[in-house]
């Protein structure tokens, strides 16, 4: 029996643990076919379609919108303000006056130089009359003594020996002009170019000319000779008369060096007063461009110190924007590179522009330099640089915070992606890809150009392919049905 009974408790045994076998290898099979079936529950994802377009790599910086040549004109001396001649918002030309400026130590100046001026006046009026007085002295002396005839005739005979030497030398020019034009006619009548009549007429000019030169002469020497009888008669005269005549002459000749010396001071005070006339003349504040007048900081009356700003001038017709880049930023940016200015604020239009200039040293910024992004501290290097917008907005202030947008590099017509798409658990980026049976696919990229949103896609995916954004905490595998979501 107890045989028996030890067959049959093993005989269960048995049984028993083929049970547990079949039943662990029907959970196994089952569990089996459970992970390599694909799951049939889906997930709800945006899908998003991969077109081509554009992609661009920028930087973003602040400025102040100026207008072409805007400048502050400041005052060139110590003074006051005369005259506002513009008001706010008016269309200057260049050289324009705008303000009149007054400086009372100059106008007293102008007023002793012109003073000055008229004193030498007065002296040269009163030696002028002295020698007038000098040369009335001296024909009185001339007259008084007993050759005054003789004299008076010697300075008539002197007059007319150079009248009529004067006559003789046109007399000598005008006999050359005949004997020219006669032998221009000679070579002339030679080739028989001209009639004799003309030739015979010319002659007869010739031998005219020749006949007033000789009377001329005959005249001129008559004259020499009848002034050396007048000078040998006028020898004889008396010592005493010949000594007033020299006295008279001395004192004419003294009057006349004052004159002229009169003359001469006069001129040189008159330059004086040309040059503080020209320094008057910085009084006058004038536009050095055309433009607008933009902001006026004094008034009539108001005193002024060396340099304190009047006015604030600038070209309306073009608009320029001035900013400080990072050192960072600067060396990415090039000159005449696409950029898009903006109005700090909601609702902002766009206007787009050029870089037109960019510093080739940094400098260290202050507390009062142009405003530049809001990373950017003072006491840091930073490099200035302008942007000109294409056409003027005409809307924004002068003087306003802009936003500029800088497109360093650019991209079109290529593959372009969001970047919430990309997937970079992995050593290579990827994607999942939602296949014609609506399932997730693995698909690796190929990444070219970045930007703030999105990038380019070189290879792996093509215009049309369906990609998926995954969520955080959406966990996906290849096979996933995937619900297209409203993005």
């Amino acid at each position: 029996m107890k045989q028996v009974k030890k067959k049959f408790e093993a005989g269960v045994k048995w049984l028993a643990w083929s049970g547990v076998l079949a039943t662990l290898s029907v959970g196994g099979g089952l569990l089996y076919v459970h992970r390599n079936q694909p799951s049939t529950k889906s997930v709800a994802l945006p899908v998003v379609t991969v077109e081509r377009g554009n992609i661009e790599n920028t930087i973003n910086e602040s400025g102040t919108l100026e207008l072409r040549g805007q400048q502050t004109l400041k005052s060139p001396a110590e003074g006051a303000v005369d005259r506002v001649l513009v008001r706010l918002g008016d269309q200057v030309k260049s050289g324009q006056p705008l303000i009149f400026l007054r400086n009372p130590d100059r106008q007293t100046i102008l007023a002793n130089q012109q003073l000055q001026i008229q004193k030498q006046e007065l002296t040269m009026a009163r030696n002028r009359q002295k020698l007038i007085e000098a040369q009335e002295k001296l024909k009185a002396t001339k007259t008084e003594n007993q050759n005054n005839k003789q004299q008076l005739q010697i300075k008539k005979q002197e007059l007319a020996l150079a009248s009529n030497r004067q006559k003789l030398i046109e007399a000598e020019e005008d006999l050359k002009t005949e004997e020219k034009k006669l032998q221009e006619l000679e070579a002339l009548d030679k080739r028989g170019f001209i009639p004799k009549n003309e030739l015979r007429s010319q002659e007869e000019q010739v031998r005219r000319a020749k006949s007033v030169v000789w009377q001329a002469q005959l005249t001129v020497n008559n004259d020499t000779i009848e002034l050396q009888n007048l000078q040998f008669e006028i020898q004889n005269t008396q010592q005493q008369a010949r000594d007033k005549v020299t006295q008279a002459e001395s004192a004419l000749e003294d009057a006349q060096l004052a004159v002229n010396n009169d003359i001469r001071e006069l001129q040189r005070l008159q330059l004086e007063l040309q040059k503080i006339q020209q320094q008057l003349q910085n009084n006058i504040v004038t536009a050095p461009i055309n433009g607008k007048v933009l902001d006026i900081k004094v008034k009539d009356g108001e005193g002024i110190q060396v340099r304190t700003d009047l006015i604030t001038l600038g070209d309306p017709t073009q608009e320029v924007v001035s900013l400080r880049l990072s050192t960072l930023n600067a060396v990415k940016v090039r000159v005449n590179q696409l950029a898009r200015v903006s109005v700090i604020g909601p609702n902002a239009q766009t206007f787009e522009g050029r870089v037109q200039y960019l510093s080739p040293i940094a400098t260290t910024s202050s507390g009062n330099d142009t405003p530049s992004s809001s990373s950017q501290q003072s006491g840091q290097a930073t490099v200035s640089a302008k942007v000109k917008l294409n056409t003027p907005s005409r809307k924004v202030i002068p003087g306003s915070h802009v936003n500029v947008e800088i497109v360093l590099q650019r991209r079109q017509n290529v593959v372009v992606l969001n970047t919430d798409a990309i997937q970079r658990s992995e050593e290579k980026p990827f994607v999942w890809v939602r296949d014609k049976q609506g399932k997730a696919q693995k698909q690796n990229i190929t990444l070219g150009l970045e930007g703030l949103t999105n990038l380019e896609v070189t290879s792996g995916l093509h215009p049309g392919d369906r990609v998926v954004l995954p969520s955080a905490d959406s966990k996906l595998e290849p096979g996933t049905l995937i619900a297209p979501q409203s993005n």
